[in-house]
Formats: structure tokens, C-alpha cells, sequence
């Protein structure tokens, strides 16, 4: 009886782990394709010119447009002119090329902010004038489906990117896409309408859009406000120095020696951007917000006062970098999530593939040794035919978390097979291994556990020049002699 209540509660463990990692695999692809699908928007953003035509400016954003939403097979830019007409300023895909057509701008639907889906042959039969009807009509053939995004400077509605499908619906992940081009977008034209007359205009659209570039490389969060600090400096004439915040702590600083304590106060303000003025010095505050992070923000000193138009500029500049920060976080945790063995908790045999060429690298540069240990669990399917999968699976668990607490937190472990795991002791030597290796054994005697858990082992010293697989090879050969040295002893 209790044999089957056994199996029925391991099965259903068993279908549960399933569900759970077919649905953290299906987030991980989807916040996968989300980062490529930004960073083809930042790098073609990136590439832009202020001083460009807008009409360049606007088939190109169709053109990433049209990358980043693979439903789509034509699409278009309108806008709304001085004189008050619907132009077409971008087209691409349609059998009549709608590039500079002019109509009523009353008859142009106006999106907002949040992508929308539209059937354009519904919504518009019976409210376009016959002639126009019939010349959408001929550009919407083979249409189903239209995503369209409003284009702003500011509040002010500017025009529409409109995509579309012979597909009946657009994914949730190209309308997440087609949201935030639309929203770089706007931030651009925002820019470019309020510093139009300024001759730092283009350095500064330029700072913007490097740092986002940055993101990319996957630097910290701290690291990438230090370069912010450093390229808004550089880039315009209004500030002289400046200091990074988190909480209360200054991270770095520039030509800032002391900030007024009410300055540091304020920082627990709610608002994006402040203006202090105190002591004959202006200070400028941006605030960077981000749940379930430390609050961070930039100080800016002045010895004058900022222009509205300047302040727009940072308040753009905290939008684009909070939304930013937000998506360098999830993909770190969703890489976590994808690097760590989900039993144990240990970092993946893919990842040890990955980390260990780099750790190598970085040995050869500083003329450093690390030791690379093999852990070989003894008796591991003894226990699982003795106690069952979920004893086994405890001890493998218990293995982990005493070893974790053994060695330094700067020493990666991988769960390299079933029962194998992978130490990399970093920047030691192979003289000291053995006294980690008397301090696991020790540790692991504390474990609550009907049996006593022990390890076979083997490492080998790395310097960055041996080839890592004839270390591993090494440090195999050396745990399979101390196995057979044990079954030897048993006998």
C-alpha cells in the first residue's frame, strides 16, 4: 500500500516538475527573442542621424519596424503636416507605393501609445470617400490584420507606424516590440522638436543612445550609471559635475566634493526629475525607481539654471534607463533560471562550457593557478534503491548546500552528470585542495541523514595554458583510482 502511495506522489511530483520547466523554458525563449528584438531596435536607433531628412528618419523606423515584427509584410509611416494633411512620409511592401500621398487628416486614425489591431478593410468601408476607399482598398489586399502605434512629441500626436499581416492576430511579444519602437520613437522626435535650435543636440541624442548600446554588453546596472554620469557631462555645457547614487550611498562622483544634506534628502522624492537651488549652486536630480531594486539616482551640479526643453532631455533619459534596467534584470534572471541545475541549485554542466574558456583566459592574463575538483557521490544508486528517488534526491541537494557552505562564494560548483559535480576552486593552489576536501568530509558528517554520505574525488591544477580537457581528463583518472582504492578497502 504504501509502495503505491509512494509512486502516486512521485509521479505527481514528477508531472509537476515537467509543467514547471515547460513553462520557465517558454519564458526563457520568450524574453530571448524580446532581447534580440531590442537590440535590433537600439542598434538602428543607435545608427540614426539627428540631422538627417525626417522622411530618413522615418523609413527607417518602418524598416526596424518591419525586422522586429515578423507577422507583418508591409507597412507604413503617416503623419500629420503644418497645413493640417495625412501624408504618407514611409511605405514599404504595398503594390502602390504610398510615399507622399496627402489626404484629409480627419480621415486619419489616430492610435495612441499602446499597440492596437485593426481591421482597416472593416473600419474604414463606408467612412473613406469612394475614390479613397478604392485606393486603400487596393493597398490593403491580402490583408487581414493591421498593428498600428501612435507616434507622440510629448502629448502631441504625430502620426501612426502601421504594419500589415495576412494573419488574422499579431503576437503579444510584437505588440510588447512595436510599443517600445513606438515609444523610442517618440522620444526622438521629442528631442529633436524641443533641441532643434541647440547646437549640442546631436552629441547629446548621440550620449543617449550609446548608453543604451551598453546594455547589450551586459555590464551592472552601477557600472552602466557611472558611464551615464561620465557621457552626460561630456556632452553638454549645462552641468559641472555630478555623483551616482544607491539608497544613500555614492557610487562614483565628478567634480562634486560636497552635496548639502537637504540635497540627499530630497532624493527620496517620487518624481522623475528635481531642481534644487541651494547655495548659489543648482542641483539637478534624476530619479531612477525599479521594483524590487535599491532605488538609484544621478545628481547633476549646475551654476546656473537648466532650460525646461534640458530637463525634458533627463526626463527622457530616466524613462528610457528605468524601462532598460527593467529588461537587464529580467534577462539576468531568466539567465540565471537557464544556468542553474533546478535539483540542486548548482550551475549547469552547459554553463561550466561556457564560464570555464573565460576563466582560463583570465588566468593566462594575471599568471594565476585555480584547482579544478571532480566529486564522485558514493553509493548514490544504493540510496535511491534503499530509500527511494527522494531520498537520493535529498542527499544530492544536501551535498550541495554543505559544499556551498564549504568553499568560498567565489567558488563556482556545476552539477557536471547524475551524481558528478564540478568544483573550481579559484586563484588556489593544488597544495591547499586537500584541506578543503578534510573540511567537506567533516561538514557533510553534521548532514540529518539515515546514512553517512561520502564522495569519491580528483582535481588537477589549471594556469590558463594546459588544455581544459586534459585537466579534466587528469582530475578524472584521479577520482576513478580513489573509487577503486575504496572498493578495494571494502572488500
Amino acid at each position: 500500500m504504501y509502495v503505491y502511495l509512494l509512486l502516486a506522489i512521485s509521479l505527481s511530483m514528477l508531472t509537476t516538475a515537467a509543467v514547471l520547466f515547460f513553462l520557465m523554458k517558454k519564458k526563457i525563449a520568450f524574453y530571448t527573442r524580446l532581447e534580440k528584438s531590442f537590440d535590433i531596435i537600439v542598434e538602428g536607433l543607435s545608427k540614426l542621424d539627428p540631422e538627417a531628412p525626417e522622411e530618413e528618419f522615418f523609413q527607417n523606423i518602418l524598416d526596424i519596424a518591419m525586422k522586429v515584427v515578423p507577422e507583418a509584410n508591409k507597412g507604413s509611416v503617416s503623419r500629420i503636416t503644418e497645413e493640417g494633411d495625412w501624408i504618407f512620409v514611409a511605405s514599404k511592401g504595398h503594390t502602390v507605393d504610398l510615399f507622399g500621398r496627402k489626404f484629409p487628416a480627419r480621415y486619419l486614425f489616430r492610435a495612441g501609445k499602446e499597440p492596437v489591431e485593426v481591421n482597416f478593410l472593416e473600419y474604414d468601408n463606408g467612412f473613406l470617400p469612394d475614390e479613397m476607399w478604392d485606393f486603400f482598398k487596393k493597398t490593403l489586399r491580402g490583408t487581414r490584420m493591421s498593428l498600428v502605434v501612435g507616434l507622440f512629441a510629448g502629448d502631441e500626436f504625430l502620426g501612426n507606424i502601421a504594419l500589415d499581416s495576412p494573419r488574422e492576430h499579431f503576437s503579444d511579444l510584437s505588440k510588447k516590440v512595436l510599443k517600445s519602437l513606438g515609444n523610442l520613437a517618440s522620444t526622438y522626435l521629442l528631442l529633436k522638436n524641443t533641441l532643434k535650435r541647440e547646437q549640442y543636440l546631436q552629441r547629446v541624442l548621440k550620449t543617449i543612445f550609446t548608453l543604451l548600446l551598453l546594455f547589450r554588453k551586459q555590464i551592472s546596472i552601477e557600472d552602466f550609471l557611472n558611464e551615464a554620469l561620465q557621457k552626460i557631462l561630456e556632452s553638454t555645457h549645462y552641468f559641472v559635475g555630478g555623483a551616482v547614487f544607491r539608497e544613500n550611498e555614492v557610487i562614483s562622483s565628478v567634480a562634486l566634493e560636497e552635496i548639502p544634506q537637504m540635497i540627499l534628502k530630497s532624493k527620496e522624492g517620487t518624481g522623475k526629475i528635481e531642481t534644487i537651488e541651494e547655495g548659489g549652486k543648482y542641483y539637478v536630480i534624476v530619479h531612477l525607481e525599479v521594483e524590487e531594486l535599491p532605488s538609484y539616482s544621478i545628481i547633476f551640479t549646475s551654476k546656473t539654471s537648466v532650460e525646461p526643453s534640458f530637463l525634458g532631455v533627463l526626463n527622457t533619459f530616466a524613462e528610457i534607463t528605468t524601462i532598460y534596467i527593467k529588461e537587464h534584470q529580467l534577462h539576468q534572471k531568466y539567465r540565471e533560471i537557464a544556468l542553474r541545475d533546478t535539483l540542486t541549485g548548482a550551475y549547469t554542466r552547459h554553463y561550466f562550457n561556457e564560464w570555464i574558456y573565460s576563466h582560463m583566459a583570465w588566468l593566462r592574463r594575471n599568471q594565476k593557478t585555480s584547482v579544478l575538483v571532480i566529486f564522485d557521490l558514493d553509493g548514490l544508486k544504493m540510496i535511491n534503491d534503499t530509500y527511494g528517488h527522494l531520498m537520493g534526491d535529498k542527499t544530492l541537494k544536501e551535498f550541495v548546500r554543505i559544499l556551498k557552505e564549504t568553499v568560498r562564494e567565489s567558488d563556482p560548483i556545476f552539477r557536471y552528470g547524475g551524481d558528478e559535480f564540478l568544483l573550481v576552486l579559484v586563484d588556489s593552489k593544488k597544495e591547499n585542495t586537500p584541506f578543503t576536501i578534510n573540511r567537506l568530509r567533516k561538514n557533510l558528517r553534521k548532514i540529518n541523514l539515515p546514512f553517512e554520505v561520502d564522495f569519491s574525488v580528483g582535481y588537477e591544477e589549471i594556469d590558463g595554458f594546459i588544455p581544459i580537457e586534459k585537466a579534466l581528463a587528469r582530475a578524472d583518472d584521479l577520482l576513478y583510482r580513489d573509487k577503486f582504492r575504496k572498493r578495494g578497502e571494502n572488500k
